[in-house]
């Protein structure tokens, strides 16, 4: 065995595996040729079979079939079909005879010709009897054939086929006996094949294995010892002293080590120093930062986080809702684990107010999740955007809002008490002219009165002074009142209003005269977007635990590019046919807002709008 891997190392690894597969091939051929052998060896004891027996067989078989149809013309001859008889032997006497040579000139067993030659003798004196009868002048009587028949040629025919008979046997018994001959030889053979196949494949098997440890050995090497430099042991090298392929192998192996041993001390340095400069920009961020695992505990604190929550130290390894008192940015960070998405909405209600050092801060949490280049959930990232500026503007606004509105509702009442007295004449009669300008400071003044009402009552819900009265209310009760509420608008604009009311609908707990204000808002912008001859749908239906109210149009739909901000304060849509201040989505979703819901909307550009929002169930 060393001898042969000293001459393996000195040999290319193409030499080697060459070596290899000549040896297999030789062990191939070798099995190849010994079943070719047994093949060629069963087929001539088959071709023995055909050529000794079975033509006799064949022969045989053939005078008996002739002898049976010579047999039935002299049967015609005694039915009195003499000319029918004649010709029916003559066609099968020479077919007799033929298949009598052939059996006689193929003697290949004992007695055999003894038997041929008795049966030619009994086939002549059995020939003159039959012809005897089919060409006698004239023909004999019936009674003196059929006499004859039975004395002569019945007897003369079951002798001569007898006779035929024993041939048939004796040729068919040779067959028995070759056929076995032929199987004996044939799982002889088989057996040969057997263990010229097992002694080809244990010598196979030795060899391979001889030249497999000779040549693979130092694969096994190289390849555990790449393991190592796979793991990471970069410092590893690879002895492997050969002059074939392998060595180069070796060589390149040890050669790329050393390089990836210097690639990874310089990707190590860059990846400190980016870290360093991550490190470095979170801490400096003024917004606080907190980094969460995939399992919610947190990781990393910044600077402006440890103000908020306490220092890093402690934190580590915590759940986020142990860390983090406030619930809302709990749940924000925990949903954006779960759910794999980071939430964009910017509503009053995601926004949480914390006391930092004796001040109240207001925050608007987002929560992103990190996911890995295969989208394997690494963590989240939460970024504590500081909006306090922003309420406290929010605040002055509003409040200016209050103000200005409570301010100005008595000069505006005021101006529309005198507005109206003079269009009623109570001031004298008017021209025509005059009443023209009335009624349209008259029209004016009634749209800034309302103006004034929804602002006083925006700031009232956003601000908790009108806190919903919640009772128990059928869900049909609520669109009843909001479609008579509107129905003199639709019918002047050429509207049809439906209502749709699922069966077994549950009740609501909600402020009646709010939803309903709720409802009509929906259907007045329904009607003013919505072209004459068009239709509104109003529905509610069971959700969960919940009962859904929509307000669904055919009217011309909402920009896409207005969705976003279709609830904001003074937005409206382009092209509505008369218009309001833009103050009834945005004091519907207050007041949705104030009895647990969310109002959506979902449009599109002329085929329509649907508004929805769910409230509680009473039951």
């Amino acid at each position: 065995m060393l001898h042969i891997s000293r001459i393996f190392r000195t040999q290319s690894l193409r030499v080697q595996l060459l070596v290899s597969h000549l040896v297999l091939v030789l062990l191939m051929v070798i099995v190849m040729a010994g079943a070719i052998v047994n093949f060629f060896s069963l087929g001539k004891s088959i071709d023995r079979i055909f050529r000794n027996n079975y033509k006799s067989v064949v022969a045989a078989q053939r005078m008996k079939d002739a002898l049976e149809r010579i047999d039935s013309s002299a049967a015609l001859a005694l039915a009195g079909q003499i000319r029918v008889a004649r010709s029916q032997y003559e066609l099968n006497r020479p077919k007799f005879e033929a298949a009598y040579q052939i059996q006689a000139h193929n003697i290949t067993e004992h007695g055999e010709g003894a038997l041929a030659a008795d049966l030619g003798r009994q086939f002549k004196q059995y020939r003159r009897i039959v012809e005897k009868l089919l060409y006698s002048e004239p023909p004999m009587p019936l009674d003196q054939a059929r006499a004859y028949y039975f004395n002569r040629l019945a007897p003369a025919f079951v002798s001569v086929k007898g006779r035929a008979q024993d041939v048939l046997e004796i040729n068919q018994a040779a067959i028995i006996r070759a056929d076995r001959r032929a199987k004996a030889e044939a799982r002889a053979a088989s057996w040969r094949s057997v263990a010229v196949t097992v002694g080809a494949l244990l010598i196979a098997i030795f060899l391979a294995l001889r030249m497999i440890h000779a040549a693979l050995d130092p694969v096994l090497t190289l390849s555990r010892q790449a393991e190592e430099i796979g793991a990471g042991n970069l410092d590893q090298r690879i002895d492997v002293r050969r002059a074939d392929e392998i060595g180069v192998l070796a060589d390149s192996f040890n050669r790329m080590a050393a390089k990836l041993l210097e690639a990874r001390k310089a990707q190590e340095h860059q990846l400190h120093l980016a870290q360093r400069m991550s490190d470095a920009a979170l801490a400096s961020l003024y917004d606080p930062v907190i980094v969460t695992d995939s399992g919610g505990r947190v990781v990393h604190l910044n600077r402006a986080a440890e103000e908020v929550f306490g220092p890093e130290n402690a934190a580590i390894g915590q759940p986020v809702n142990e860390v983090i008192p406030n619930r809302a940015i709990a749940r924000e960070v925990e949903r954006a684990i779960s759910e794999k998405e980071t939430k964009r909405t910017e509503s009053e209600r995601d926004r949480v107010s914390i006391d930092v050092r004796g001040a109240t801060r207001t925050y608007y949490p987002r929560s992103t999740p990190m996911l890995d280049d295969d989208g394997t959930l690494l963590g989240a990232a939460t970024v504590l955007e500081d909006v306090t500026y922003l309420t406290e503007l929010d605040s002055m606004k509003n409040q200016f809002i209050s103000v200005a509105s409570h301010e100005l509702r008595t000069p505006v009442a005021s101006l529309l008490l005198a507005a109206q007295l003079l269009d009623e004449g109570a001031a004298g009669e008017l021209t025509p002219k005059q009443q023209e300008l009335v009624a349209t400071q008259l029209e004016d003044l009634q749209r800034l009165d309302r103006l004034m009402k929804d602002l006083l009552d925006t700031n009232r819900l956003e601000s908790g002074v009108t806190v919903p009265r919640l009772e128990r209310i059928s869900a049909g009760n609520l669109i009843e009142n909001a479609l008579e509420s509107v129905a003199k608008n639709a019918e002047a604009k050429g509207v049809v209003l439906v209502s749709g009311l699922a069966e077994n609908i549950n009740d609501v707990r909600a402020d009646k005269a709010q939803i309903v204000r709720v409802l009509v808002n929906l259907l007045d912008n329904a009607i003013r977007h919505t072209p004459s001859g068009g239709q509104i749908a109003v529905s509610a239906r069971t959700l969960d635990r919940r009962i859904e109210f929509a307000v669904e149009d055919t009217g011309a739909g909402i920009p896409p590019e207005y969705l976003p901000r279709i609830f904001e304060r003074f937005v409206q849509v382009p092209g509505a046919t008369g218009g309001g201040a833009g103050m009834g989505l945005s004091i519907a979703q207050t007041i949705v807002k104030a009895h647990g819901g969310q109002i959506q909307v979902e449009s599109e550009l002329g085929k329509g709008s649907r508004f929805s929002f769910a409230l509680p169930s009473a039951e």
